[in-house]
């Protein structure tokens, strides 16, 4: 009885040691294949480690780097990055600005930016976090960058590092010693390390790499993931289209904010686009700024060796030439509100946050690249900004903003 017993768990358990050591042997080697694993899958990957999976390097673990730090600029959204995941002719496709610095000088290039967030978040928590988490493993020496590249976005960062000092700052921290510095790094050291918003997989888990990677696939068939979520709405709202006069009266009030010309043809760019940061008052400007400049010095103080440069982004509504009503043919039209105190405060938002931006660069020792000529340049004959994802560069756009960054760098 014992012997048929222990014959038939012999058996079952045959059964399963083939798999096992397959599976054992996967998560052995998957660290090695980060880097092989096609974009559409990204998704399914370790937070953590999407760096090492970049392919704007020429190996797994990048050499003499360029580090990209910023938000969603730097990240590569887009639609020619939506266009390469849905195109699987092509596994490993080029789509952003790590691309095109590393296929110029080919140089290594890797992006720890992040999307919907600001200074706080993307100069200090997750680029410091992934580069600690990623020298976790036995398997990865990650070095630090010979050079970072720090996008500041005039349309969004001022703002944006507003509403993260309210989630991280506030509650627990006094704001009448906020312009204090050394209160302030020691906020950021604080929730760095107790409150850390930028998450990693906890040791024990974290070496299950394939295992996560085969959940996450599966998680994936039922669930609609956040990128693929935020892609359909911007389908469903405003589309970029040339202006009918003939039509006007079918569009909501509104709709007919930022009029832009562009190889003498008048486009409607939608009412929702990111501007200068012309609705705030100038104490939550000085603030913004301030954020900005501090979580700079705590990233340059980890990144201690790295030569940092400041990239001046300028928003989709300062990189066209915008048409008041009258040059548009709208004067007088009901549901057309731009007038030229609108088109003054973009310009006079640009123009300052411009000075501040190379102000801190200078202060601190750090290069200054303005790609704002290049960008309007371009932007008199050519669309470079997205038909439906319009706060993001399209391809063009993109290697205009890019072959600027290499054009002006010193010792690029």
């Amino acid at each position: 009885m014992i012997i048929e017993i222990m014959k038939k768990f012999l058996k079952i358990l045959k059964m399963f040691i083939g798999p096992i050591i397959i599976l054992v042997l996967l998560e052995l080697f998957s660290p090695f294949l980060l880097h092989k694993v096609p974009l559409y899958l990204h998704g399914n990957l370790d937070s953590g480690l999407l760096a090492l999976a970049q392919t704007s390097k020429r190996s797994l673990i990048p050499e003499d780097y360029i580090l990209l730090l910023g938000n969603s600029n730097a990240v590569g959204l887009g639609e020619w990055l939506n266009n390469s995941r849905n195109d699987r002719r092509n596994l490993w496709p080029d789509f952003h600005t790590a691309h095109i610095l590393n296929n110029k000088p080919d140089i290594d290039v890797i992006s720890l930016g992040g999307a919907g967030k600001a200074s706080l978040i993307n100069l200090v928590f997750s680029p410091i976090t992934q580069f600690q988490y990623i020298n976790s493993f036995l398997t990865f020496n990650l070095k630090m960058p010979k050079r970072i590249i720090v996008i500041f976005d005039e349309g969004n960062d001022v703002s944006r590092n507003i509403k993260e000092l309210e989630k991280l700052y506030y509650e627990n921290f006094d704001k009448n010693r906020i312009y204090d510095t050394e209160y302030f790094r020691k906020f950021l050291d604080t929730v760095f390390q107790d409150k850390n918003p930028y998450k990693t997989p906890q040791p024990y888990f974290k070496y299950f790499m394939f295992s996560r990677f085969i959940f996450k696939g599966i998680k994936g068939l039922f669930y609609e993931s956040k990128y693929d979520a935020n892609w359909r709405k911007l389908v469903e709202e405003q589309k970029l289209h040339k202006l009918n006069l003939s039509q006007v009266d079918r569009y909501p009030r509104g709709h007919f904010l930022n009029i832009a010309l562009v190889d003498n043809e008048k486009w409607v760019f939608s009412n929702k686009n990111v501007k200068p940061p012309i609705e705030l008052a100038n104490n939550e400007i000085r603030l913004g700024l301030y954020v900005f400049e501090q979580s700079l010095l705590y990233a340059s103080s980890f990144f201690k060796d790295s030569k940092i440069d400041l990239v001046y982004l300028p928003s989709v509504t300062s990189s066209y030439n915008l048409l008041l009503p009258e040059e548009s043919g709208l004067s007088g039209i009901a549901n057309f509100r731009l007038d030229q105190s609108y088109l003054t405060k973009i310009k006079e938002s640009e123009i300052f946050l411009v000075k501040e931006i190379e102000s801190i660069a200078k202060k601190h020792g750090f290069g200054f690249i303005d790609v704002r000529n290049d960008v309007k340049k371009a932007s008199k004959s050519l669309i470079i900004h997205g038909i439906l994802d319009q706060n993001h560069f399209n391809k063009k756009g993109y290697h205009v903003f890019a072959e600027s960054i290499i054009e002006q760098a010193e010792g690029f």
